[in-house]
């Protein structure tokens, strides 16, 4: 038998569902019921309330019109909901009435909607500080595992929940508490874990002198170093020794060989590509002949936006090794564009090469350095064929240029009277069955000459 064999799961629902059973006998209370009854039907008031805002234009005028938008910010109207929950208790606590509930999920809820008034005092004193990503990431969940552990000893399960097993892992007795415990600390470690490692990249720096585009790199390295870290740490902290992590890596190496390569083969794609600097956000690449502004730097994918369409494209972090990528601002962001035109015999080619040197000098987005250049490319069967080579210091404005400049030269010839040659073609209509067909060229030729002459006697 193999070593994961020893991992066995032992799951004791019945415990926990005596526990729940429990938790009856303490709300099939007339005075709970009725204390549960309020709050609910408060919480449905505020959330309707809410909706229909969002959803009634006419009736946000109406508030609008009538100042109570101005009256109640959103900061004073999310605590009334809470305030309305907190009054009863009140109401109740003068007339002997038990209040208990009320006043906690009053309070609790008050707690949660305190975030919404903190977070607009903090974006308007300091816009810049991430206010709304700490928030939802590190005080929102933290505020829900407490009330959790405080609702449950409301309820008296805290203790006996936390004694149940639910699983036997190498030997070792997983209960609720435990679990819970390490659920916690894993977040509060996976959350918290980039602010420790963004440090130590910074320090690398004014330590070692790493340089900044190499610090990304580190930074990465040094917050997956921390979250494994936290993790080893959590799992000795419920009972499992360094043995069993050994066991869970020979038993897994295979299946991480060959099932997971290809992502083990992008991360460490993008660990070196941080490390390199060579794909940062940013930079601009050229993708299938598309350019495309690198929007971000992932583990797994690069993730890009293609200029002509603004699509977001996820290129895997393996094929920049792999296949070519032509980039415009590796160290030089200026891209050499070119405008194809084509002009009768019978005008002088150095006018023509002059004006479209003049036309590419009046733009304001043609660098003057390298200058624009321009040359006959060809002796075609009904012109002659220039180009005109021009550069501009974003690569995502050639396109717009290049059609700016044959618009400017469309007019310019316009204005010189220089044409452009385009292939004219000729059909003449045949007699049908072929036996007896004839071409009608004479007769066309007839009616076209009896409408020349007939042009000549009008003028």
């Amino acid at each position: 038998m193999s070593t994961l064999s020893n991992l066995l799961i032992t799951v004791a629902p019945g415990d926990i569902l005596v526990e729940m059973v429990s938790w009856l006998s303490f709300v099939e209370r007339w005075p709970v019921l009725i204390q549960l009854f309020l709050v609910l039907f408060v919480l449905l008031i505020a959330r309707a309330r809410s909706i229909l805002l969002r959803r009634n234009q006419r009736l946000q005028r109406l508030l609008n019109r009538a100042g109570l938008h101005q009256r109640f910010p959103d900061s004073i109207r999310v605590l009334m909901g809470p305030a309305l929950v907190l009054l009863m208790a009140g109401v109740f606590a003068l007339i002997q009435v038990p209040f208990g509930l009320l006043r906690y999920f009053g309070l609790l809820w008050l707690g949660w909607n305190l975030f919404t008034p903190l977070k607009l005092l903090v974006e308007k004193t300091n816009p810049r500080f991430p206010i709304g990503e700490i928030e939802t990431t590190l005080f929102k969940p933290i505020y829900v595992f407490t009330a959790t552990l405080s609702l449950l000893s409301l309820l008296g399960s805290r203790e006996n929940l936390a004694r149940i097993g639910v699983a036997n892992l190498f030997e070792v007795e997983i209960t609720l508490g435990k679990m819970y415990t390490a659920i916690v600390a894993i977040y509060l470690i996976v959350t918290i874990a980039s602010r420790p490692a963004a440090l130590m990249a910074w320090l690398s720096g004014v330590i070692f002198g790493v340089q900044k585009r190499n610090q990304r790199g580190l930074e990465l390295l040094f917050r997956y170093s921390v979250i494994g870290l936290g993790i080893i740490g959590v799992a000795y902290y419920i009972g499992i020794n360094g043995n069993a992590f050994i066991a869970i890596a020979g038993g897994l190496s295979v299946g991480i060989g060959f099932g997971t390569k290809e992502i083990i083969s992008n991360f460490i794609s993008s660990i070196w590509l941080l490390f390199e600097g060579s794909v940062r956000p940013g930079e601009i690449l050229m993708i299938d002949g598309d350019p495309c502004t690198v929007r971000k730097l992932g583990l797994r994918a690069t993730q890009l936006r293609r200029g002509r369409d603004g699509a977001e494209l996820l290129i895997p972090n393996q094929n920049f090794f792999t296949q070519e990528a032509a980039s415009y601002t590796a160290t030089e962001t200026s891209r050499r564009d070119s405008v194809v035109v084509g002009a009768a015999y019978r005008h002088d080619p150095d006018e023509i090469i002059d004006m479209l040197l003049e036309i590419a000098a009046e733009h304001p987005k043609v660098k003057n350095y390298p200058p624009a250049s321009a040359f006959v490319t060809e002796f075609a069967e009904s012109s002659i064929n220039y180009k005109l080579l021009f550069w501009v210091a974003d690569p995502l404005d050639a396109f717009n240029v290049g059609s700016d400049l044959r618009r400017a030269i469309w007019k310019r010839f316009e204005k010189e009277k220089i044409s452009i040659p385009f292939p004219q073609r000729q059909i003449y209509p045949m007699e049908w069955p072929p036996k007896t067909q004839k071409s009608l060229r004479p007769q066309l030729q007839s009616e076209q000459t009896m409408d020349q002459d007939a042009a000549e006697d009008m003028s």
